[in-house]
């Protein structure tokens, strides 16, 4: 009977509560909130003991590298989208090594862009990759064209 009423309550209230969750999303403890909900929900597991200790993982982060990505040196955002479109430049988590779940070692918070062009490549396939390229242009790094 409280659910219902709650729900009622949730919809009576609508605009209010879309406020209220995007003033939370807006601040850097809410976007990681809503990062962390994905963690605990996510199929590889992790090893953290709570959010607080996953938060913190980012601050330490940030306190080397502030909010400039480690992977490609691009200044990192929290931009709410709109929809399903993502921000490139948002914050993602990102699992070093696929085949393992979410830890301290394994967590690296990159833009949404590289985490996304990574995707599940295994260390040993970057390296026959890099091996592919340094074959047919005789260096290791070839910049893609963004036209």
């Amino acid at each position: 009977m409280k659910r219902e009423s709650d729900r009622k309550y949730r919809l009576r209230h609508k605009e209010w509560y879309k406020e209220y969750f995007m003033r939370r999303h807006n601040t850097e403890k809410g976007y990681f909130r809503d990062q962390w909900a994905k963690v605990i929900g996510s199929k590889h597991g992790h090893n953290f003991k709570n959010f607080d200790d996953f938060f913190q993982c980012w601050l330490d982060q940030k306190a080397i590298h502030g909010m400039t990505c480690p992977a490609t040196g691009i200044k990192m955002t929290r931009i709410r989208g709109k929809g399903y479109k993502q921000t490139r430049t948002n914050i993602s988590r990102d699992r070093i090594l696929s085949n393992k779940g979410y830890s301290r070692q394994n967590l690296i918070f990159t833009t949404w862009q590289y985490n996304k062009s990574k995707s599940n490549i295994s260390p040993r396939n970057a390296k026959v990759f890099l091996r592919i390229v340094r074959e047919r242009y005789g260096i290791d790094e070839v910049e893609r064209d963004e036209a």
